[in-house]
């Protein structure tokens, strides 16, 4: 019973039995003669492997003063062992946020480019584009990614001047789309919904047969089912996992970008119950930075 929890500094591991933090990966990683890591983003579970957990951490592997990523390491990490046994380097992928596991793909968000990169793990190369649109910057500014077989499911937050800051909105694409392995248009093979009043979203979740969407602004929880708000534990919150008793939610500071790397700023992980969504308790990761995603391990 454990929860995966990635942040501006590293990736955080908390044992829900003994109450125990502790640090599994830190931002240099790559030895101190390189430069850090810009932080750990989106987690999930591999599909193909179930005591592995991925990790995606952002890079700027040629010019470390681009101030957001330009490029991405995905690590492997092997639970049963306590130990990384792979790291997948990325180049030109630009300002990673969540990522998704599906049969031996993992799918990447790159909001700096508007699309998503397709790594196929035989080979560890990307195999194709799932494109929004025609232009390739960050005008959408995807960042939440879930799927199952049925659908992928992308989230556009849509939190900025070049779209007037409009209300989220999700892609849902048919698995079939995909199956050709080749690179297509998401506007073109999925359908578009609107999540009216939902602002700065962050994460798309499976929760039972629904997802739940982080307004982080806000600090509410949408339900996507029902189409409405069932949480509010006030902003900023990242990062939204599960198991069979509870919901887990993270939550941290609203950190400047040159700032997020900061020791100053606490992560908190709010618990929640999954039936009636009362508030159980919520417990504080000290100096970690801003929190960005979270999984759980039911080991």
């Amino acid at each position: 019973m454990n929860l995966f929890i990635t942040s501006s500094r590293g990736v955080y591991q908390y044992n829900l039995k003994n109450d125990r933090i502790s640090k599994i990966i830190g931002n240099w990683h790559k030895g101190i003669f390189k430069f850090p890591s810009k932080g750990f983003f989106g987690t999930c579970l591999s599909c193909s492997n179930n005591s592995n957990i991925i990790f995606a951490s952002r890079e700027n592997l040629i010019n470390s003063n681009y101030e957001k990523s330009t490029d991405v390491i995905i690590h492997i990490y092997d639970f049963l062992n306590g130990v990384t046994k792979n790291k997948i380097i990325i180049n030109n992928l630009y300002d990673v946020h969540q990522i998704a596991s599906y049969k031996n793909f993992i799918f990447i968000t790159e909001t700096g480019k508007n699309r998503i990169q397709v790594l196929n793990l035989e080979n560890n190369s990307i195999e194709f584009f799932i494109e929004i649109g025609k232009i390739r910057d960050d005008k959408n500014h995807i960042n939440a990614i879930n799927i199952d077989d049925n659908f992928l499911f992308i989230g556009l937050n849509n939190g900025h001047k070049k779209n007037l800051f409009q209300n989220a909105q999700i892609i849902k694409i048919p698995i079939q789309a995909l199956y050709q392995n080749k690179t297509i248009d998401g506007l073109e093979a999925g359908i578009i919904e609107n999540l009216y009043n939902v602002f700065h979203t962050h994460d798309l979740e499976k929760y039972n047969d629904d997802y739940l969407i982080s307004s982080s602004n806000l600090g509410k929880i949408y339900s996507y089912n029902k189409k409405k708000f069932i949480i509010d534990i006030k902003s900023w919150t990242r990062g939204i996992t599960s198991n069979s008793e509870y919901i887990f939610i993270g939550k941290s500071g609203i950190g400047k970008r040159k700032l997020r790397h900061s020791r100053y700023y606490d992560g908190e992980v709010y618990v929640i119950d999954k039936f009636n969504f009362n508030f159980i308790k919520k417990f504080i990761i000290p100096k970690i930075g801003q929190l960005n995603d979270i999984v759980y391990f039911d080991n």
